[in-house]
């Protein structure tokens, strides 16, 4: 029945969304909205921009933290007005399909919303609920949340740019005259030319490097200007200047453009995390024009950096046309990030995607995202050694608005921008610290991509080896080319990331500190399971939600002399109770600890049928498991759990050493079942 339910069981849940999906039109049958008191937690939706006259999916999500109690199984959406109307409800049910909800009792609500509107403008909606305050009942409320409606972009508005912007290729064309030496007066020349269009509000450029336009139409479009270079690679947006001398610079001189012993410790509040501790040793590399690039390409040396440092780390390396937009959503969740393409003015950096006005996510999210100037629309110029002009094609470019409008925080991440001019403006250096990053590293001009890769190379390994702050991991320097930028820092330089164990009893509220692959999160409880200790608890799964297979976390440290014995507080549960004991679905539960050289130390490993040996448990009987379901479901089958458990495991063979710990779930036989593992007070004592 497994296999055979699960195509009936998706029609039914398509069916039910259908049906379920709540339409944001005035009820006026709705209650009113209470008066709040008290705040309930955090409220996001996802997206929070749409056009007019276009039925879009909006998600809206409520976390409510550990300290708030909230009466209600449900929580009221409002829109504000005079009088506010009620939109429906959000659930922590676990319904996935109707409601987006992936963990029912994690005090994380969800719902979705079909918004349609007919003018341009801004819907303005928060949450309330019922409160448990001492011994009384309260009503309470969210924050409050825009979203932003847009006129449609129209097919003229579009065609206004690309038209445009291919008028002003061939136009830079004729002025360059076949003559590498004239870009600097093609560049003006075309920037003249540009400003005299009907279309046109304002032009703006730089040197050599790139033609930024902003049309009346209030959508954002320009120009890269590139130089080929058949040993370098591509500078980075902008053309090299002649020099005197024609000698060229050897690669490796070109340029392109410590915390003590602490253990565990119990914190007090969910914003303890020390503002010098970089939160998680996810990194991601992205490369959107590592082809054209070669071979002065930095992601290889950073990801061996990385692999050789003796800590562990999560890497995402997207290069090419894989560097797009989607990868950029989850953006807050690394704790390093590596942008190596094209830059202009400190305001925006290109992805690797073509526009496709054909495409489904153009219709239904770049259109608003153009709209709302997070997206600009760029034409790829490069000029090569004799003087052709080869015009690449439209590609979507990131504009610091959309860094400032992603959804979460950074975990005082260290942002390095090896693209050209992105320090010349303040723009995107304070978009990724307004948005929680701590130091941000870039170029004042047009930089080659030989300097870029030593730059990289160096801090990753001060970085991610040393444990060198941000500040003593940055070398100062020019780059020899001939536009001479100069490398800096921007925002903290006291930054590093950790060499004990931190966030072990999860208490941050956040997964800071911890790497996760997979699913693996931090709630406030699961049901009416609470944390072993505290108010947080972590969780990892092989597929709540949107992971289909596995859960793990990590951390790497350094087991310090005197440190000989390793704690974790753990509570299985698994929907394989019962009825999957003895079978092929072994799903299991690991605790283990790498060393320096890669060597893995299992010390505790469990699947279904080892767990409910220890339990007592049998198909036909629970033995001492604890049934949870209803108050605790995930998918489709019932829920037995083991409770709490401690389990402590001697690493005095680790002393002095740096050591990964890694707390994994995995699925064997098949996706459809889940299992997942509650942890708790992580410690080395």
């Amino acid at each position: 029945m497994r296999r055979s339910q699960l195509l009936v069981t998706g029609v039914v849940l398509c069916l039910a969304l259908a049906v379920l999906m709540v339409s944001c039109k005035k009820d006026s049958g709705s209650p009113t909205e209470p008066t709040p008191a008290v705040s309930i937690g955090q409220l996001t939706v996802s997206p929070n921009t749409f056009l007019v006259n276009s039925s879009t999916t909006v998600n809206v999500r409520l976390t409510v933290p550990a300290t708030v109690k909230l009466i209600d199984t449900t929580v009221k959406v409002y829109r504000a007005g005079n009088p506010a109307t009620y939109l429906g409800l959000l659930y922590d049910d676990g319904g996935l399909a109707t409601h987006n909800d992936d963990i029912k009792g994690d005090n994380i609500y969800n719902g979705i919303f079909t918004f349609y509107e007919n003018a341009a403008g801004t819907v303005n909606i928060s949450v309330t609920a019922s409160v448990q305050v001492t011994n009384a009942v309260s009503s309470g409320s969210s924050n409050a949340v825009n979203l932003t409606v847009f006129s449609d972009l129209t097919s003229t508005e579009f065609l206004q740019i690309t038209k445009t912007q291919d008028s002003a290729a061939t136009k830079f064309t004729q002025l360059l005259g076949g003559n590498p030496n004239n870009t600097a007066t093609a560049v003006t020349g075309t920037t003249t030319w540009l400003q005299a269009q009907p279309t046109v509000q304002s032009v703006t450029s730089s040197g050599t490097t790139s033609i930024s336009i902003l049309y009346k139409s209030g959508l954002y479009g320009g120009l890269f200007i590139s130089q080929e270079d058949g040993v370098n690679g591509w500078t980075r947006g902008g053309a090299a200047q002649s020099r005197r001398s024609t000698k060229s610079v050897p690669l490796n001189q070109q340029t392109v453009g410590t915390t003590g012993p602490g253990g565990f410790r119990k914190v007090s509040s969910p914003a303890d995390l020390d503002p010098k501790i970089i939160g998680n040793r996810s990194v991601l590399i992205y490369a959107p024009f590592e082809a054209a690039f070669a071979p002065a390409n930095e992601g290889p040396k950073v990801k061996a950096a990385l692999e050789s440092s003796g800590y562990e780390f999560a890497i995402t390396y997207l290069s090419n046309q894989s560097a797009n937009i989607a990868a950029l959503y989850n953006l807050t969740s690394y704790g390093y990030v590596v942008l190596a393409t094209h830059g202009s003015q400190g305001r925006e950096f290109a992805t690797g995607e073509l526009v496709d006005t054909n495409a489904t996510q153009y219709q239904d999210t770049y259109k608003a995202m153009l709209k709302a100037g997070k997206l600009a629309i760029w034409n790829n110029m490069v000029i090569n050694s004799t003087g052709a002009v080869n015009v690449k094609g439209n590609v979507y470019v990131i504009r610091f608005p959309f860094i400032s409008d992603l959804a979460g925080t950074f975990p005082n991440s260290v942002i390095l921008n090896n693209s050209c001019e992105s320090t010349m403006n303040m723009d995107l250096a304070n978009a990724f610290t307004g948005k929680g990053a701590k130091t941000y590293y870039g170029y004042t001009k047009v930089v080659g991509s030989g300097f870029c890769v030593k730059n990289a190379d160096t801090l990753t390994k001060r970085l991610a080896k040393d444990l060198k702050t941000t500040g003593d991991s940055f070398m100062a320097g020019t780059d020899p080319g001939s536009h001479h930028a100069v490398y800096e820092i921007k925002g903290a330089n006291d930054v590093h990331y950790p060499d004990s164990l931190i966030n072990g009893d999860f208490e941050y509220g956040k997964l800071d500190g911890w790497t996760k692959e997979g699913d693996g999160r931090v709630i406030s409880q699961l049901g009416y399971v609470q944390p072993a200790g505290g108010k947080y608890m972590g969780i990892i799964s092989t597929g709540l939600g949107y992971t289909t297979a596995t859960g793990r976390i990590f951390q790497t440290f350094r087991v310090y002399p005197g440190q000989t014995t390793l704690t974790v507080k753990w509570n299985f549960l698994s929907e394989e109770f019962l009825e999957y004991i003895g079978s092929q679905y072994q799903d299991y539960y690991q605790i283990v600890m790498k060393a320096e050289n890669g060597t893995e130390t299992v010390l505790f490993s469990k699947t279904i049928d080892q767990m409910a040996a220890d339990f007592g448990a049998t198909k036909e009987d629970p033995g001492t498991l604890i049934s949870v379901s209803p108050d605790i479901t995930f998918d489709r089958g019932g829920v037995y759990m083991t409770g709490w458990q401690t389990s402590t495991f001697p690493v005095s063979q680790f002393a002095g050493q740096r050591a990964t710990l890694i707390l994994r779930a995995g699925d064997v036989g098949d996706s459809i079942y889940d299992t997942a593992i509650l942890l708790d007070d992580v410690s080395v004592k």
